[in-house]
């Protein structure tokens, strides 16, 4: 019946999940921000930029340009690193393919993805097309980034195990959460938006080490996006389709936890469980690198091994467990070529790390062909042992769990920095880099996005 919005199907009595989301998202201010977070906001923000000046030069995603532009979405929104403006639906679609292509972006363990590079993705374009101020981006985002991660506590560790990429999934319904917040949608506008973005959600982790992963992304913050300006426009689906019996979390879900979407989360906000990445690799390669490192550093010398075992959790076999990479995006997610990684001491925090002239080198390849991987349920998520075997009998081992956030919040923010230079400097040049770091840092202050602005010389590298 068309012009007709029907109930979701078979409403159940379940916890009123849809409204709750919203009413939870919109209840996010700038004010109510502890000092902690809003500095957290602003690390991410500074990732965020960091890893999007580096791909923003990748062939996929001046494809993606192209094909905005043949379709006729130019529009007003930026695109970092190309001169064309496009929809704002084509600059999250495209902005939020060029965070995760490297797969650099941060993580979070509550949701077992990539939040900032969907929900900013999807904020950019909307907040410079309102003239939005910095703290209302701010806010906003904070609000998005927390509704990833209740929507990933909601399906659990199943859902990923299951098969599907929550930064996708879990993604869309953030991104529809904090553009509603951004444009302070009514409570049952941003429930219908987030039945709008779940009803599109879907990313298959068959598809990792491929460029359909990074697309993911990209297509969460455009969906999330559109589903809020839908919304606001009076597109109306309902007020369940989250937790209908058909809806949202039992399609995506073989065992959606609610309470555990509702219950505080320590330090009262999941923010203060972000991961940033300094490898360039899939977050679960991370242990396997450090614990490579460690024994590298106690002596360990290549020659002297006869056999490597590599432990790590069930849910690495189906994420990061690409036994012979053949290209960068499958090194990437490769537990034995990133011990490998470790163990020769090769830097995994250049964007270039993963060349063809590495993943053809025989000394790496021998090195990565003598390990094997067992799985073991008694590690957490992001945590691996590493076990080397030598020739004359003795063995070492060394065990690291990267799902800790390592140091202090000036520590993190010292490493952030380093490695925001490292990839912005190259792109836009020292001086720009430094302008835009500092911009960002100093966000709160600011009367809008426009300061954040980024203008990528034809040649790169500029002062």
């Amino acid at each position: 019946m068309r012009g007709t919005v029907m109930p979701a199907a078979h409403a159940t009595s379940q916890p009123p999940a849809t409204r709750w989301l919203a009413e939870h998202a919109l209840g996010f201010d700038y004010d109510m921000l502890p000092a902690d977070a809003r500095r957290i906001v602003r690390h991410c923000i500074l990732d965020w930029y960091a890893v999007t000046l580096a791909a923003c030069r990748e062939p996929a995603v001046a494809a993606l340009v192209d094909d905005a532009l043949e379709e006729g979405a130019g529009g007003a929104s930026p695109v970092i690193g190309h001169a064309a403006g496009v929809s704002q639906g084509a600059a999250a679609l495209i902005q939020g393919t060029a965070a995760h292509w490297l797969d650099y972006d941060d993580v979070n363990l509550a949701i077992t993805g990539h939040p900032t590079a969907v929900v900013y993705s999807a904020l950019l374009p909307l907040a410079l097309a309102r003239g939005s101020t910095a703290r209302e981006v701010m806010a906003a985002f904070a609000a998005g980034y927390e509704t990833a991660c209740r929507v990933g506590r909601w399906l659990g560790d199943v859902h990923y195990r299951h098969g599907y990429h929550a930064t996708a999934t879990a993604g869309a319904v953030a991104a529809a959460a904090a553009c509603a917040r951004l444009m302070r949608l009514s409570t049952a506008q941003t429930a219908s938006a987030l039945c709008l973005a779940g009803t599109q959600a879907a990313g298959l982790k068959a598809l990792f080490g491929t460029m359909a992963k990074p697309l993911h992304a990209g297509l969460a913050a455009r969906n999330g996006l559109m589903a809020a300006r839908l919304a606001a426009r009076g597109l109306d689906a309902g007020q369940q389709g989250l937790e209908a019996a058909q809806g949202f979390a039992a399609v995506l879900s073989p065992a959606p936890d609610w309470p555990a979407a509702t219950a505080t989360p320590p330090g009262g906000l999941f923010l203060g469980g972000r991961l940033f990445k300094y490898h360039a690799s899939c977050y679960g390669t991370h242990a396997v690198i450090e614990c490579g490192r460690m024994l590298r550093e106690r002596g360990a010398r290549v020659q002297d091994i006869a056999r490597i075992t590599l432990h790590a959790h069930p849910g690495s076999e189906n994420m990061c467990n690409i036994a012979t990479p053949r290209t960068a995006n499958e090194a990437r997610f490769s537990l034995r070529m990133n011990a490998a990684f470790g163990l020769l001491g090769l830097d995994a925090s250049a964007i270039d790390a993963y060349t063809p002239a590495r993943l053809a080198d025989p000394a790496i390849a021998e090195l990565r062909d003598r390990m094997r991987v067992e799985f073991h349920d008694d590690l957490a998520m992001m945590e691996s042992r590493m076990l080397i075997e030598h020739h004359d009998g003795s063995a070492m081992q060394a065990r690291h769990d990267a799902g800790v956030p390592a140091g202090s919040i000036d520590d993190e923010a010292a490493r952030l920095q380093a490695k925001f230079h490292a990839l912005a400097a190259p792109v836009i040049g020292v001086g720009a880099a430094g302008r835009l770091r500092d911009a960002i840092l100093d966000l709160d202050a600011a009367p809008g996005l426009h300061a954040l602005a980024v203008t990528v010389p034809a040649t790169g590298g500029a002062a």
